[in-house]
């Protein structure tokens, strides 16, 4: 007796589509199979550079023992190493960590073409500081509401400076003048080092940096921080007030946000394991710490939260640009 086995006909599309799905779960079950490239596109040695650097040690607990190769792709602002992650191989072996500037960026179009939107991935955030706004400490203000006071009375010799011309530094300082109505004019420096440095020579005594860079010089007596442009204080520095406290300021929310993107078309399952395993390492305490002690604000983000967030700063960047005037050349 010959038996019969009856199977049901596929269609090619079928079959390809199961073949497909079933790839998809071996990559996602075997991923991470070889190294990960984590894509810093600053210079060694910076705030994104320190957080990429700090990823990589701690993640690999959480991601199957993946060895991560932090490579620095600098320049255009952060553009070039944006741009290499969006255009790789969609196979999350290159990966992108980097900061608000590239929203900064897109939304005063210096993006040449490229729509982060429609080609990265936003995986998770990790950590953010908020903008400081600091003076020399032998200008007569205490409070953000005696530096309205004092600049309006000296509305013609009062200025201001930023880490340079469409930075998050820029932009919290320009509205911090929009707001108050205010006419402090904005001296740009090409990096935040030497901003420091001038605030500490008092040869601008009002700077807008971040805490990393203000806050040691506030330790030291040389600076004195009046308040962070975000809605709440600092869990780490409670004893310094946010400027959302302080009328007119009750919108200020300016901060420098740290996340990990990868190129969109990254299968979802390995999307989410790479989310996954981000949220796992940051519930660490004592990477947790080490930020803290860095004066990173710990800002976790999974990929949803993370992608309103981008969305807002695009449309919030832009409508600050137009009232502001902030034009880079």
């Amino acid at each position: 007796m010959v038996l019969h086995t009856h199977m049901p006909k596929l269609g090619l599309a079928a079959l390809m589509a199961a073949a497909f799905l079933a790839s998809g779960t071996v990559r996602a079950e075997n991923y991470p199979e070889r190294p990960i490239t984590l894509v810093v596109p600053f210079s060694a040695g910076g705030g994104a550079d320190l957080v990429g650097r700090l990823l990589s040690q701690y993640l690999p607990a959480h991601l199957d023992n993946a060895n991560i190769v932090v490579d620095n792709k600098a320049g255009a602002s952060g553009n070039i190493g944006a741009q290499f992650v969006g255009r790789a191989k969609p196979d999350g072996y290159t990966l992108l960590l980097t900061n608000s500037t590239m929203t900064i960026n897109a939304s005063l179009d210096m993006m040449q073409g490229f729509d982060i939107r429609k080609s990265l991935a936003p995986i998770a955030n990790l950590v953010s500081t908020p903008i400081a706004l600091a003076v020399n400490s032998s200008l007569p203000v205490k409070s953000v509401s005696d530096l309205v006071d004092y600049a309006r009375k000296h509305a013609d010799t009062l200025n201001y400076s930023s880490c340079g011309t469409g930075t998050p530094q820029h932009f919290a300082g320009a509205k911090f003048n929009l707001e108050a109505k205010l006419s402090m004019m904005h001296v740009p420096y090409k990096g935040c080092a030497p901003a420091i440095n001038d605030g500490v020579g008092n040869q601008v005594p009002v700077l807008f940096s971040t805490i990393p860079n203000a806050a040691p010089h506030a330790e030291k007596g040389s600076l004195r921080l009046l308040g962070v442009a975000s809605k709440n204080r600092l869990s780490f520095m409670k004893d310094v007030p946010a400027i959302a406290e302080t009328a007119p300021f009750q919108d200020m929310d300016i901060t420098v946000w740290f996340g990990v993107f990868a190129p969109l078309d990254v299968p979802a399952d390995i999307r989410k394991k790479l989310e996954e395993a981000i949220l796992a390492t940051m519930k660490d305490p004592a990477l947790r710490k080490e930020f803290n002690d860095r004066y990173y604000e710990i800002d976790v983000m999974d990929s949803a939260a993370f992608a309103k967030q981008i969305d807002s700063d695009l449309s919030s960047y832009k409508t600050l640009a137009e009232q502001s005037n902030i034009v880079l050349k």
